[in-house]
C-alpha cells in the first residue's frame, strides 16, 4: 500500500528538514561537478567512465572533500587514495555529529545482500552507484535476478539505468539536490555500464530532464510513413532502440519516436501516485504524471526495453491506454537482452494487431532477420 505521506507534489518519498550547512555542502559539489562535466568529452562518455569521473573529482578535491563523503568499495577504481571504503565511520565522526553531508557510494555490488549492506551503513540517504553492469557475468545487467526486483519494491529507493555519461551527470546532479538542498529522505542508485553512446543518443535538448524517468531523445519524419511506433530504451538496450528504429525507417516505412528512459520504476511509482490521488481527491485539479505528459492522449504502440528482465519495462504498462509491448533479458532466449531485430520484429507485429500493417510483414521479418 502507498503511504499517504509520499503524496508530495514533486517527491516520491517523504521531505527532511536540511540543515544550511548541508545544503551549503550540496551546492559546493555541483559546483565541483560542473567542471567535471564540461573538462570531459561528453561525447565519447560511458556512465561507468562519467561516474568514476564524478567520484574522483570530489575525493580528489580538498575543498570538496571537506563538505562531502565520498565512498569507493569499487576495486577497479583509481580515487588517489583519497575516497573511503565504507560508509560506516561516517556515524561517528564530530562533522557527522554537527549536519550531514552529501554521500556518493561507489560500489560493486551484484546481489540485493551486499546492496542492502551498503545501505545499512548510512543515516537512510545517499546516492549510490553501482559498477556490476561494466563486469562480465551470467546475469542480465551483472547483478542477480532479485536485485531489480528488490528495487522496485522499495519505495525508499529511486534507481535508474543511465544510457550515458550525460544522463549520469543530469541525473547526479538532480539527486544531489532533491536529497541535500530540498529534503528527500530516500536512496539515489544508478547502475553504470562501460559502454559509450553513439550518434542521436547524446543530442537530445531534453537531457537534463532525465532525472524525471524518461526524455525524448529523436523523432524520425512520418507524415507519409506507413505506421508509426513509440520505442522506449534503458541502459545499453537504447543503443539497440535506436538501430532498431532506423531499420524500421529503412525496410517498413515505419516512424518512429525515440525516448530515453533511466527510470522505469520511477514513472510508474509516479503514475500510481498521481492515479490515486486523483481518486482519492476527485474535485482537486487532477495529478498528471509524467508518463501521461509523455506518452497520453494518442494510440500509436508503445514497446519498453531493458536489460533487466522484461518486468522492469512492464511496471508502466498498466499506466498506458495505447497498446504496449516490454521487452528485455529472456524475452528472446535464456538471459540474452532483446536483440535489434526481436525489436523491430515486435514494432511490426503490434502495427498489424492495430490493423495499421499487413499481417504479411511479420512473417516477412521473420525470414528476412532470420528469427526463426
Amino acid at each position: 500500500m502507498i503511504n499517504s505521506t509520499t503524496l508530495h507534489d514533486r517527491h516520491l518519498v517523504p521531505l527532511m528538514p536540511i540543515a544550511p550547512e548541508t545544503r551549503f555542502a550540496a551546492l559546493a559539489c555541483l559546483r565541483r561537478i560542473d567542471t567535471v562535466d564540461s573538462s570531459q568529452p561528453q561525447a565519447v562518455q560511458s556512465p561507468l567512465g562519467m561516474g568514476r569521473s564524478i567520484a574522483r573529482a570530489l575525493s580528489r578535491d580538498q575543498a570538496a572533500r571537506e563538505t562531502a563523503w565520498i565512498v569507493s568499495r569499487d576495486a577497479r577504481d583509481e580515487t588517489g587514495g583519497q575516497a573511503l571504503s565504507a560508509a560506516w565511520p561516517l556515524r561517528y565522526t564530530a562533522s557527522a555529529r554537527q549536519y550531514e553531508r552529501p554521500l556518493i557510494y561507489l560500489s560493486c555490488s551484484t546481489s540485493r545482500t551486499s546492496l542492502r549492506s551498503a545501505f545499512g551503513e548510512t543515516a537512510g540517504r545517499g546516492l549510490f552507484m553501482n559498477t556490476a553492469d561494466s563486469v562480465g557475468s551470467h546475469w542480465p545487467k551483472g547483478v542477480r535476478p532479485e536485485l531489480p526486483l528488490w528495487l522496485a519494491e522499495d519505495w525508499s529507493c529511486i534507481p535508474y539505468d543511465p544510457a550515458s555519461g550525460e544522463e549520469v551527470g543530469a541525473i547526479v546532479r538532480a539527486a544531489l539536490h532533491a536529497l541535500y538542498v530540498e529534503g528527500e529522505q530516500a536512496y539515489y542508485y544508478l547502475s553504470l555500464h562501460d559502454a559509450k553512446p553513439v550518434g542521436a543518443m547524446s543530442s537530445s535538448p531534453y537531457l537534463e530532464q532525465a532525472h524525471t524517468g524518461m526524455y525524448l531523445l529523436a523523432c524520425s519524419a512520418g507524415e507519409q510513413a506507413a505506421g508509426a511506433i513509440r520505442l522506449l530504451g534503458a541502459g545499453r538496450a537504447l543503443e539497440r532502440v535506436v538501430q532498431a528504429a532506423q531499420i524500421l525507417q529503412r525496410d517498413w516505412d515505419v516512424a518512429s519516436e525515440i525516448w530515453s528512459c533511466p527510470s522505469y520504476t520511477r514513472l510508474a511509482r509516479e503514475a500510481a501516485l498521481a492515479a490515486q490521488c486523483n481518486t482519492l481527491d476527485p474535485l482537486a485539479s487532477p495529478r498528471v504524471s509524467r508518463l501521461e505528459q509523455c506518452l497520453a492522449g494518442r494510440n500509436e504502440p508503445i514497446v519498453a526495453v531493458t536489460d533487466y528482465a522484461p518486468h522492469v519495462a512492464a511496471q508502466i504498462g498498466a499506466c498506458l491506454l495505447a497498446p504496449f509491448v516490454a521487452l528485455g533479458s529472456g524475452s528472446q532466449r535464456d538471459n540474452m537482452p532483446a536483440s535489434i531485430e526481436w525489436i523491430v520484429l515486435h514494432a511490426l507485429r503490434a502495427l498489424v494487431q492495430q490493423g495499421r500493417m499487413p499481417a504479411q510483414c511479420v512473417a516477412d521479418a521473420l525470414d528476412r532477420y532470420r528469427l526463426q
